[in-house]
């Protein structure tokens, strides 16, 4: 396959999950996760399972902090974010190294999407009936986007470097 038709599928597969998991919740989610990982399977990169587990771990912790908060509030009562959400987390790590390779060598540009871009991802997900959010819980998740696209380009680019040389 070529890199073309990876980067192009990645997407594709971002995107499907990303309405499954907000229009479908936790079931839908489910089902989401089995086509990712095994779409994913092909594209994987040295470290990336690791890279795949850290991102989507610190997400889920600090969206599941911000719901303790009240900043985000989800239907149900559990003790962690919704599966649905953690599913979302897992699918936009796995674009990390693929569809957005190319944001994560430009610092600036990866923090500013981050800053504006997700929020705007959240307030779709909201209007979609996936979540409310408060106008603090908006403030923090720009600023915790943010600070996660710049590690994630500063991770990015050392691993680059460590490849060369």
């Amino acid at each position: 396959m070529s890199p073309r038709l990876k980067m192009v599928g990645n997407i594709v597969v971002f995107q499907l999950c990303w309405l499954a998991c907000v229009l479908g919740g936790n079931l839908w989610a489910l089902l989401a996760l089995v086509g990712l990982l095994a779409w994913h399977y092909w594209l994987l990169k040295p470290g990336e399972w690791q890279l795949l587990a850290l991102f989507s771990a610190i997400g889920i912790g600090v969206d599941t902090i911000f719901m303790h908060l009240g900043w985000l509030q989800f239907d149900g009562d559990g003790l962690l974010v919704p599966v649905w959400l953690m599913v979302l987390w897992l699918a936009f790590a796995s674009t990390l190294r693929h569809s957005l390779a190319w944001l994560m060598q430009r610092t600036h540009w990866a923090v500013l999407l981050g800053f504006l871009g997700a929020p705007w991802s959240y307030f779709a997900g909201m209007k979609l009936g996936a979540v409310d959010i408060t106008l603090t819980g908006f403030v923090a998740l720009a600023l915790f986007w943010a600070l996660l696209m710049l590690a994630a380009s500063w991770q990015e680019k050392k691993q680059c470097a460590s490849l060369v040389g």
